[in-house]
């Protein structure tokens, strides 16, 4: 496989300010205030402790891009596919909701 090839693959950095298991916390919270069902809100905070306890953040799902590793843990498919997919929309929203000051 071409280095090309596998760099239009690959998605770019993300660069998440703070802490990455605070930043795994913080994403699942948005996930869940998406849906109103609570099996729904209980599977997306499934994904967020399955991510901790297995040392994961969100830099390294985004760039692996592989629903399938939470899928294969018992999660319901459309969610692990939302979760990973929705991880640079999260990252872009919240890099505008955060003030950038000048220094003079």
């Amino acid at each position: 496989v071409s280095a090309d090839f596998q760099s239009i693959q690959s998605p770019g950095p993300l660069e998440i300010p703070g802490p990455r298991d605070k930043a795994v916390k913080e994403y699942g919270e948005w996930q869940v205030s998406n849906v109103t069902d609570d099996t729904l809100k209980a599977a997306f905070r499934e994904i967020c402790d399955m991510m901790i306890d297995n040392g994961l953040d969100l830099e390294q799902v985004y760039k692996d891009q592989d629903p399938e590793f939470f899928i294969g843990r018992g999660i319901k498919i459309g969610i692990a596919r939302r979760f990973v997919e929705d991880i640079r929309r999260w990252v872009e929203n919240m890099k505008k909701a955060i003030p950038t000051y000048n220094i003079i």
